[in-house]
């Protein structure tokens, strides 16, 4: 197969330059602009499977009001005519902003048409293609003999720091923006992660006195031209930065802080580019149970996660919320961690939704239950923060949901959870993460049974629907119509 990692376009050469003019939609006249998008596409092949991912990242600017002041686009991947995979994302008309978007599906490209189609689209308030803005028909992604599994995964180094370096480098293709944290405290990580999955890139962790070699290499290998830096001196010293400009001489480091753990979160969250459906998510700064699996939602939301105080709202949070456009606020917790006054003081008349559980886990798997069935979730031990944190960024590039787990043990109500976002999957992937002390070899037999139970029948059947529609040549990856 031929091999072409990466592919870059100007707004001046279109999709008449892919060679499938032909098959083209003509945008409605106000559509979004494409000023320039690239394409990072690798097709993981091992004896086991295969699964292919890709990364699109592109720069537009939103003209045509779809609903709340914002233009839609959606991007795609097709394969022989199939559609793959998608995601709708949203700009705000008259801005211009850089969106990544990751694509990914199981088993290789077919053999009806060379490689596979990628396709960025005008769409309607619906989310609907109403018309391609550019196209890549063939696209061919790289083979690489790397990580590729389903069911059950687990990524796991001997400690939080190598976690999260193994994490990124097997879920991460690329990353033009990375995210360090520290991984001695848990605030600046927490309100860092969703800004993190926002960006396209995943959230490090360093030792407060320097950059430890683990995350070193995985900054070296990801290349990126930024890298923001959360917390001030005391959660990462100068030493870190001065590290990080070692490794990449040629990249902007930027430290992103305020006086406390309060304003960092706040400044973080002023940064989050919020959809058309503006919300603000609350968690406390002062315990991270509870803000684990929030920080997740806040991600898929595209919504910043604040902190605040059991009994207070901190003044930085409180100028972030008079900042901050929302229509509605989301918290996870007990009234002994977060108030009902705080909430009600922090919401200043907005609808408040509250999910909390008899524990942490209760809550974790309230706030679980609001993920939709996408066939994948991280789970990651609810006993301490760094490895959950870590996943989030990975979980809202694939619709993840981020499940907490007792160490020997998933609870009951989280793992009906995790039954219900993988079942009726045939190729399911809960992942892992964190080593056996972390989360224990027999939380992986019990993950095992759930997903064996509720995808052998779901990938039989997709075996035979694919056997019935075998590709024939052509081609064309894309629709003809």
């Amino acid at each position: 197969m031929h091999a072409r990692g990466m592919r870059r376009r100007s707004a001046a050469l279109t999709a008449m330059a892919t060679g499938v003019a032909g098959l083209l939609a003509t945008p409605a006249a106000l559509a979004a602009t494409l000023e320039s998008y690239a394409i990072t596409g690798v097709q993981f092949i091992n004896a086991d499977c295969s699964r292919n991912e890709y990364v699109v990242t592109s720069t537009v600017t939103g003209v045509t009001d779809d609903g709340g002041g914002f233009d839609k686009i959606r991007v795609e991947v097709w394969d022989d005519g199939e559609l793959k995979d998608f995601r709708v994302r949203e700009v705000q008309v008259g801005t211009t902003v850089s969106l990544t978007t990751f694509l990914s599906f199981v088993g290789t490209y077919g053999g009806g048409a060379p490689g596979v189609g990628i396709v960025l689209a005008e769409a309607d308030a619906a989310g609907e293609n109403i018309g391609y803005l550019a196209a890549e028909d063939p696209y061919f992604p790289d083979d690489v003999d790397g990580p590729c599994s389903f069911d059950v995964e687990r990524i796991g180094g001997p400690t939080r720091i190598e976690t999260a370096a193994m994490l990124s480098q097997q879920k991460f293709v690329t990353a033009d923006t990375v995210l360090v944290a520290s991984s001695k405290a848990f605030p600046d990580a927490l309100a860092a992660a969703p800004w993190a999955a926002q960006l396209g890139g995943p959230l490090l962790l360093s030792n407060p006195g320097g950059l430890p070699a683990a995350a070193r290499d995985e900054l070296q290998r990801l290349s990126p031209s930024t890298v923001h830096v959360i917390g001030g001196p005391v959660a990462l010293s100068e030493q870190v930065l001065t590290d990080i400009r070692a490794a990449l001489p040629a990249a902007t480091v930027e430290r992103v802080a305020g006086a406390d753990r309060w304003a960092t979160a706040a400044e973080i969250g002023e940064r989050v580019l919020q959809d058309s459906t503006p919300e603000v998510f609350l968690a406390s700064g002062e315990d991270f149970p509870d803000g684990l699996v929030l920080s997740a939602l806040a991600a898929r939301h595209q919504a910043p996660l604040l902190l605040v105080r059991a009994g207070s709202v901190p003044s930085a949070t409180a100028s972030a919320l008079a900042t901050i456009d929302f229509d509605e606020v989301y918290a996870a917790g007990g009234t002994e961690a977060i108030s009902d006054e705080v909430l009600t003081e922090a919401a200043g008349g907005a609808p408040v939704t509250r999910w909390a559980g008899a524990d942490r886990y209760g809550t974790a798997a309230a706030i679980l239950a609001q993920f939709p069935s996408e066939g994948r979730v991280l789970v990651a031990s609810g006993e301490d923060f760094p490895d959950s944190l870590s996943s989030v960024p990975v979980a809202a590039r694939t619709g993840a949901g981020v499940a907490l787990t007792r160490p020997d043990a998933v609870p009951a109500g989280v793992l009906s959870e995790i039954e219900r976002l993988v079942g009726g999957w045939p190729f399911p992937l809960v992942t892992i993460v964190g080593g056996e002390v972390a989360v224990n070899p027999s939380v992986e037999d019990e993950l095992r049974g759930v997903v064996g139970s509720t995808s052998e029948a779901a990938r039989d059947a997709a075996a035979r629907s694919g056997e019935q529609t075998r590709p024939t040549a052509t081609s064309s990856n894309l629709p003809a119509d």
